[in-house]
């Protein structure tokens, strides 16, 4: 079991550096040839840093849908709790989990597993992590104390294309780094206001 366990987190681990290479253009290419395609810069440092704001804090949740291991910085969690009943979404969007009334207000519950793929929609998730402002929350498995991720480790991206809210890849531990800001914003954006 434990080498099947090795396995399946080797091909998370593959699949999120694969997300995370630019892909390559060949040298040899007649400017007629090369197509004009988005390019992701690569830092060795958060862009919060780069920008000459203040660092990111190191902490970071390990949150797991389907079996991917993404890091969500603690600075951005306001709470976390069990799963509790939630109000049926008002669209059939799968990412949209439905609504929770809290003590301040009512946060949309996005499915993390659906985020990161459609098809993965649906996987276990029996932790609410509230975000932020408490408008949005994440579905997802939480199995992990927060742990502390040295941003030198970590292979960040900068202007992605595709999955803006996927910040970087952490080499220690192998996982996913969220940007929650741009996380809420794709959201908003996929599911409206």
């Amino acid at each position: 079991m434990i080498g099947n366990m090795n396995d399946a987190e080797q091909i998370v681990a593959d699949y999120l550096a694969e997300l995370l290479t630019p892909a390559p253009v060949a040298a040899d290419a007649s400017p007629a040839q090369v197509q004009v395609v988005a390019i992701e810069t690569w830092r060795n440092a958060p862009a919060a840093e780069v920008a000459g704001e203040a660092p990111r804090s190191p902490r970071y949740l390990l949150c797991v849908a389907a079996g991917v291991k993404v890091a969500v910085p603690m600075a951005d969690i306001t709470h976390m709790l069990p799963m509790p009943p939630l109000t049926p979404p008002r669209n059939a969007n799968p990412i949209c989990l439905g609504r929770w009334r809290h003590p301040s207000g009512e946060a949309r519950v996005a499915d993390l597993a659906a985020i990161l793929s459609p098809d993965m929609a649906g996987a276990h998730a029996p932790t609410l992590v509230l975000l932020g402002d408490r408008r949005w929350a994440l579905a997802c498995e939480v199995t992990d104390e927060p742990v502390e991720i040295d941003s030198a480790t970590v292979l960040w991206r900068d202007g992605a294309a595709t999955r803006p809210w996927l910040a970087g890849m952490s080499k220690e531990p192998r996982c996913g780094v969220i940007g929650t800001t741009a996380l809420i914003a794709w959201l908003e954006q996929e599911l409206g206001p």
